[in-house]
């Protein structure tokens, strides 16, 4: 295995022993990148780690799976090491609501009771409580292009369902402006952004090799298996170009146009958590 800085740097070379500052030449002339890691947020990294140990081969796939509305939910850091004692059987909400536990001592159930009207909401409730902003520890994020790692999106459906009444998921990064090659998915006055997602679902994000999947996957679909519960995806969310905010999203990057939600059809609002 190639340990040298050249295998993390693509290529460029370092002497051992030479001391440079990140953003600085070094005693060669060459660059180091000024920010080599991605920012991060904690209830992120707590999402990454169960995310991370349920993905791994040596985890049994029935460690996580999206659960049915009459089943309790079960989310458990295990044994560092051991990936069979990690669990995950949730939806899209109780899953972030039990990170968000995980991480800070404020969120309990009295704290989502007061400001969600649950102790677990559902992703219609943190909608109405991100768009009211006026939740302590989350600040509303109005443009998509300011989406951060760590911030949630909520989706409301809009329907009259008890249990599946949208989606929430946590950016994990924002990959930019997307254009799709098919224009019937490009709107006059919106640009689109792709973003990776961390979330659970029973639906995973796309469709194995259609249209520019490969380059916004999701990590529970192979080219022989979908894979319910947590992990990491693709979404498409819209953005009006006057004011920034959120006009519409997409599920995966090859939903075709009748999947393009707009705003009026499924709200979305979006909140960081601020501590």
């Amino acid at each position: 295995m190639d340990l040298s800085r050249r295998s993390f740097l693509g290529g460029t070379a370092v002497a051992v022993g030479v001391t440079a500052t990140l953003g600085t030449a070094t005693a060669y002339g060459e660059a180091y990148p000024p920010s080599p890691y991605r920012a991060s947020a904690p209830h992120l990294i707590q999402a990454e780690q169960i995310i991370d140990y349920l993905s791994l081969p040596v985890c049994p796939p029935g460690n996580n799976v999206y659960k049915h509305p009459d089943e309790p939910n079960s989310v458990v850091w295990g044994s560092p090491g051991d990936a069979t004692t990690w669990f995950n059987r949730s939806q899209c909400a109780s899953f972030q609501t039990a990170v968000l536990r995980r991480t800070y001592g404020w969120a309990r159930s009295a704290f989502f009771t007061a400001h969600f009207g649950l102790a677990s909401p559902f992703a219609r409730d943190y909608r109405a409580a991100f768009a009211a902003d006026a939740v302590p520890h989350f600040s509303r994020v109005h443009r998509v292009a300011d989406l951060r790692p760590g911030d949630l999106i909520a989706i409301d459906y809009a329907n009259d369902q008890d249990t599946n009444t949208g989606h929430l998921v946590m950016v994990r990064s924002v990959k930019g402006v997307y254009t799709a090659p098919v224009a019937t998915l490009n709107f006059p006055g919106e640009t689109q952004y792709a973003v990776e997602v961390a979330d659970c679902t029973s639906e995973p994000h796309g469709m194995w090799g259609v249209g520019n999947y490969h380059a916004f996957p999701d990590n529970r679909i192979t080219a022989t298996r979908r894979q319910d519960g947590a992990g990491y995806g693709h979404m498409m969310f819209y953005a009006s170009d006057a004011t920034g905010g959120f006009t519409r999203y997409r599920w995966s990057v090859n939903t075709s146009s009748p999947g393009a939600y707009t705003e009026a059809q499924r709200p979305v609002a979006a909140a960081r958590v601020v501590g």
